[in-house]
């Protein structure tokens, strides 16, 4: 993926300079409490292992690419594809803004609405979907301005914090997309 623009933010293929920043966001439980991918906090040793994955591409159907700052080259966070399928044009979106003095200020929804042109303009897929905790309000938000629609509840699915959690599961067809982007660029 080349570098893509976007009016506060860029995507950037990771860099091996990146470790150090991927790494404290992966220990910090105001962070990782929102997340159910991964087992958290993470080792160096762990953080230099998934980075060492993204530079030599090892597993091509779940990539990650950085998220950073236009004023700065900060990098906050990552977004990518897991389990990407050729066959049927169809991904699973991965997003986390790993600072936290960048949350609520919009760059998730900018990094999605970048990652979605992506999918859907240069790869050729007709379906990205994502889980998010059912308790995580913040993200529904975002991927719900950015047009997912909910598709359903997958019960008490995933225990942390001492207690069992949900998943929303929600998704955005081509067509959908489409259409958003219609309406938030209209041709003269």
């Amino acid at each position: 993926m080349p570098h893509i623009t976007g009016q506060t933010i860029y995507l950037r293929e990771y860099r091996g300079s990146d470790l150090e920043l991927i790494n404290k966001w992966r220990s910090l439980e105001e962070i990782t409490s929102w997340t159910a991918a991964y087992v958290w906090p993470e080792s160096l040793e762990q953080t230099h292992a998934f980075l060492e994955a993204q530079l030599n591409n090892s597993d091509p159907a779940n990539r990650k690419f950085a998220i950073c700052r236009n004023e700065d080259d900060q990098y906050i966070g990552h977004i990518g594809y897991e389990k990407l399928d050729l066959l049927h044009h169809s991904t699973e979106l991965g997003i986390v803004i790993g600072q936290p003095q960048s949350l609520s200020k919009g760059m998730g929804t900018e990094a999605v609405q970048l990652f979605l042109k992506v999918c859907f303009d240069e790869m050729g897929l007709h379906r990205v979907g994502l889980y998010t905790l059912e308790r995580n309000e913040r993200a529904r938000r975002c991927y719900e301005k950015c047009g997912f629609k909910q598709e359903g509840i997958v019960r008490e699915c995933y225990f942390a914090q001492g207690r069992w959690q949900s998943f929303i599961a929600m998704s955005i067809l081509e067509p959908e997309y489409r259409a958003m982007t219609h309406q938030r660029d209209p041709q003269p």
